[in-house]
């Protein structure tokens, strides 16, 4: 398979999601990732160590609509549970994957997808929510505090989550390469909070985060609607916030949960 490969695979079978053959390479391919399948169907796995435990993600499964419900889906989950055991894994999950995902889990419209994970023995762990924000959405920044795109190492970016928020370094890196990366600094110069849109897939926001000393005083508003005028000038106006933790921060400011997803597991 090839990105191009996999970008027309996912078009025919999953026209609304958009997904193009660059975030597609980024997400399913890497040292640590594999694409298996062909035109008919594929599926893209990553590995992950955790000391002497190692378990794998699947982070897409996409059958062709012609050969849906024949076995198909079925048979590129046991080619990647196969892959899994190669590389010592114990656990199988879907959905939860991080830096790097496409979805927080298995749509809970997607019933075919959810069929066959529960056909191939998986169990519900969990869930994850998106929320749709209107791009047009505003929020001047508190009195001190100044927004600017981060350029360069980002080093405040970068040292504010190497401090506070540890697993998402990688996605801010991300985001400060592609330009889509939005520090708050306050009088001193000091960063005070960031955010992130398109890490993964256009459109999407997300990770974004207030020093905790800071929050609670309009850091993070002012955060959110900057990444929505980028989303909004980019031509899209409705932005999805991807993996939702808190939902009331978000719906104060007039985004509706908008998908809901399924994560599995299952022992190999």
């Amino acid at each position: 398979m090839t990105p191009e490969a996999l970008a027309e695979l996912c078009a025919a079978a999953m026209p609304g999601e958009g997904l193009t053959a660059a975030e597609l390479h980024h997400v399913c391919w890497g040292d640590d990732r594999v694409v298996l399948g062909d035109a008919r169907g594929a599926v893209s796995v990553t590995v992950r160590r955790f000391g002497d435990f190692v378990a794998t993600w699947i982070l897409l499964l996409v059958v062709h609509p012609s050969e849906q419900r024949r076995g198909r889906g079925l048979e590129l989950l046991a080619a990647a549970e196969a892959w899994a055991r190669e590389q010592g894994s114990r656990r199988m999950l879907v959905g939860g994957a991080v830096p790097w995902y496409i979805w927080p889990g298995v749509d809970a419209f997607a019933t075919p997808a959810l069929a066959c994970f529960e056909a191939a023995g998986y169990d519900v762990c969990g869930e994850g929510l998106n929320m749709a924000l209107d791009s047009g959405y505003a929020h001047a920044p508190p009195a001190g505090i100044t927004l600017e795109h981060e350029t360069g190492a980002g080093t405040g970016t970068i040292e504010l989550t190497r401090r506070v928020w540890p697993h998402w370094e990688d996605e801010a890196a991300r985001a400060i390469e592609l330009g889509t990366c939005i520090a708050a600094r306050d009088s001193d110069g000091n960063t005070v909070g960031f955010a992130c849109h398109g890490v993964c897939r256009r459109g999407l926001i997300g990770p974004m985060g207030t020093d905790p000393d800071r929050q609670h005083g309009g850091v993070g508003g002012a955060l959110l609607a900057a990444l929505a005028a980028d989303i909004r000038a980019d031509g899209l106006d409705t932005a999805e916030i991807s993996w939702v933790g808190p939902v009331g921060f978000y719906a104060s400011a007039g985004a509706v949960v908008s998908r809901v997803f399924r994560q599995f597991q299952r022992d190999l």
